[in-house]
This record gives structure tokens, sequence and C-alpha cells, in this order.
């Protein structure tokens, strides 16, 4: 695990709300037809993220939303068709998994996501016990399909910063 400051990105893709989860409690139906759009291949291709892809849970107090896309320079804007998040500069806590793949996209994510936040509060970090009352509600994932390494994102808060809230 580690902490670190990370830059503002823009997050892009389309966003897929939660009665969009499939029998399976996964989005595995979403990103195969984001991995089908032609809209969405073109601007990997055209932007030089072939190797990459991502998602965001972005939480509410009540709800979240479910990003799939890339993560991107925050000056990379989306063309039509794809949306954009900013996501803000932020310090972030990370855990990394080598020898992943795009299956881990099609995990539930109410087995990913407390499995994520787990492991950071054994490490340490304090974590909300709803991300929707943070003031940085954001849980990312991102993906190398190159060098298939794995990285497990949480936005911490300024309050998260010294380990105490």
């Amino acid at each position: 695990m580690k902490r670190e400051e990370y830059s503002a990105h823009n997050f892009i893709g389309k966003v897929f709300m939660p009665n969009q989860i499939d029998e399976n409690k996964t989005y595995t139906a979403a990103i195969q037809e984001m991995e089908n759009d032609p809209i969405f291949k073109k601007f990997v291709e055209d932007n030089g993220y072939e190797n990459e892809r991502a998602s965001l849970v972005v939480f509410g107090p009540e709800n979240f939303m479910f990003w799939y896309g890339v993560l991107a320079d925050y000056k990379q804007m989306p063309v039509s068709g794809l949306n954009k998040f900013e996501l803000p500069n932020s310090k972030i806590a990370e855990i990394d998994t080598p020898n992943s793949n795009m299956a881990f996209f099609s995990q539930p994510l109410n087995f990913v996501i407390p499995t994520f936040l787990d492991k950071l509060s054994k490490e340490g970090v304090t974590v909300y016990e709803n991300l929707g009352d943070s003031e940085k509600p954001y849980v990312l994932t991102k993906l190398n399909l190159e060098t298939k390494k794995l990285a497990q994102i949480l936005y911490l808060d300024a309050s998260s910063d010294d380990d105490s809230k």
C-alpha cells in the first residue's frame, strides 16, 4: 500500500447507474457494451489509451454511480458520445495488484469495494463507513493491459491525511 499526492485527472467514459447491474451483481454487460462501442474504441486509439482501462465508483449518501472508461490527463476532453468526470488533485491511498486482467472489472462491486477498503483499514487508512459521507467519495481502479498491473485507489479527505477523523 502506498500513499501519495495524485494530480487532477479527467475520467472519460460512460456512467452506469445501480439499476444497470446484471443478475450477477456486476456491470459486465455495460463494460462489454463500452468495449464494443466504436466511439470509445476510436477515442482510446486516437488518444493513446489502448492499453488503459479504468472504473470509477462515485458514492453519494444513499447511492452510487459506476463509470467505465479511461483515466486521462486533466486537459483531455471527451468526444461526443462520451462523458467526463473531473477528479481533483488529492492525497490517495493505493493498493497495486500484479498479473491482473479485464476479468477484474466483472467482479461484483459489493465484493470488490469492501475487500479493498478492508485492506486499506488493515494498513491504517481511515475509511468512512459510508463513503458517500466523504468529501472525495471516489474509488478508482485502473488497469494497464500491457503490464497487467491493477491499481485500486481511494481518494482521501483532508482529515484522512493524518489518519484521524
